[in-house]
């Protein structure tokens, strides 16, 4: 039986077998494809398209290049595509707003009413003492009078503001679909150039999944939906927004404007731990090393916040405009994968969640007892790595779910499922052309790990599959395996 080639130098660099993935957003700081390619080579696992910004052409071109490169250097890379979702802006006018505490600020969607306008109406949301920050939560105005599509409110703080920034309101949860025209034309573009992962925007609860998740289905496409967690509203319904999601971001850009700067530790951490008992890969992102826009090195803290993100066992840390706008993009992705390599290395690393066995549902109940067995039984013969063999992913998921000592080698026939594996925490994927028969199938799988050096020979390793080849959720074996 033929085994595909994923080896090379890049592959072998990777035998550290760092756990934690690595997102970079793409933009102009990293659109030509000889700089995406050395981001590849540094550590990019997965890629991240904004389509809050750019055209379609650009992403297309984008898209290519990461397929194409993936290929030559024979590693591989998933591709996210970030939806806009309905970001609150403020509307046109000309120059500087200049806003001193006390002032009493209008806003309106009717420009000619107000000192700000706006680009929707929020005078619906609003009411007298809410909050509404404005330009990344730089001014805070408190309301005193809701009109019709008035809104009066009272700075308080000193500040300035120009068109098109952003505007929050915390304090309050907008009704109708979050999943908007825009959103869904660029869900289409993205789903036609197969793209990985979908992330939906200011997600408030559960049901803002569903057009995303339907538009997938009726399109016949795998892609899996990431929830963004940057609203308290989400916060507040943050159990069930998890429950119908394939993955979570945590979006601390606007989730540090909607809840106070002090609270989001604690906040990351709750969606940490809740996205693991559920037994769905979580992303910390935003600011991580955001002094990298500018300067070549990061500073302690952004170095201490990456860590903390790794320590606390997160599936993926992201770049976003370290690696979309700044000026040292390859430097961050290094950066980043340093301050991975060396808190994994630590001793002191492993930091275990329990797995919330009461939200498992009866048909992945039986693989999770593998699962768990299996990561045991590695721990237990000191096993460096665990192979799990999978047809969609699941298995490979649930198993990563566990966070085992022994790094986790996923072996896959399907392309798809092959780059979606590079989201999960502790797994390297690999592809090995399916087969019907059981035994030819694990002697390759036996094979394709000593070419790869996967493992000392005379280590012993643990195999987690099933006795029907490439049927999935027929998991039902587990295998000491002699290298």
């Amino acid at each position: 039986m033929q085994v595909t080639d994923y080896s090379d130098t890049i592959t072998r660099r990777a035998m550290q077998f760092t756990n934690t993935k690595i997102v970079c957003t793409l933009g102009p700081a990293s659109a030509k494809k000889e700089t995406i390619a050395e981001m590849i080579q540094g550590g990019m696992d997965i890629a991240r398209l904004n389509f809050s910004h750019g055209s379609h052409d650009e992403k297309a071109e984008k898209i290519a290049w990461i397929r194409e490169l993936a290929v030559q250097y024979k590693k591989p890379v998933a591709i996210v595509g970030d939806l806009q979702g309905p970001k609150l802006r403020l509307g046109s006018f000309p120059g500087t707003k200049h806003i001193t505490k006390g002032d009493i600020v209008t806003l309106s969607i009717e420009s000619g009413k107000a000192d700000l306008p706006l680009q929707m109406d929020l005078a619906p949301f609003l009411k007298k003492g809410q909050r509404v920050f404005l330009n990344d939560g730089l001014i805070e105005l408190e309301v005193i009078t809701v009109t019709a599509t008035v809104i009066t409110a009272q700075a308080q703080n000193t500040g300035s503001v120009t068109e098109h920034k952003g505007v929050n309101i915390p304090d309050s949860q907008l009704s109708g679909n979050v999943f908007t025209q825009k959103d869904k034309e660029d869900a289409l573009f993205a789903l036609e150039h197969d793209v990985d992962f979908l992330a939906l925007s200011f997600i408030q609860r559960q049901e803002d999944v569903a057009p995303a998740r339907s538009l997938i289905q009726q399109l016949n496409k795998k892609t899996k939906i990431i929830v963004k967690i940057e609203k308290q509203a989400a916060i507040n319904n943050l159990a069930s927004i998890i429950q119908v999601s394939d993955g979570v971001m945590i979006a601390r850009g606007d989730l540090g404007i909607e809840t106070k700067a002090a609270e989001i530790p604690i906040v990351q951490q709750k969606i940490i731990t809740l996205a693991r008992q559920q037994q769905k890969p979580v992303i910390v992102a935003t600011q991580m090393l955001e002094s990298m826009i500018d300067n070549p090195r990061p500073t302690r803290a952004e170095v201490s916040d990456v860590a903390s993100a790794v320590l606390s066992q997160a599936d993926a840390v992201m770049l976003s405009a370290e690696s979309a706008s700044g000026r040292h993009p390859i430097e961050a992705v290094t950066t980043m994968r340093d301050i991975i390599s060396s808190v994994e290395q630590n001793p002191d690393f492993n930091h275990y969640i329990k797995i919330n066995w009461e939200t498992i549902s009866q048909e992945e109940l039986s693989f999770n007892a593998i699962a768990s067995t299996a990561a045991a039984l590695a721990h237990r013969i000191h096993a460096p790595i665990i192979v799990v063999a999978t047809a969609t992913g699941r298995s490979a998921k649930l198993l990563s779910s566990f966070r085992p000592d022994a790094h986790i080698i996923a072996v896959t026939h399907d392309e798809k499922t092959y780059r979606e594996l590079c989201l999960l925490w502790g797994v390297t994927p690999i592809i090995i052309e399916p087969t019907k028969q059981s035994d030819t199938f694990w002697n390759a799988i036996h094979d394709a790990i000593m070419t790869y050096g996967y493992a000392p020979k005379g280590s012993k390793i643990v195999m987690v599959g099933g006795s029907v080849v490439g049927v999935s959720g027929a998991t039902d074996t587990i295998k000491i395996v002699a290298c």
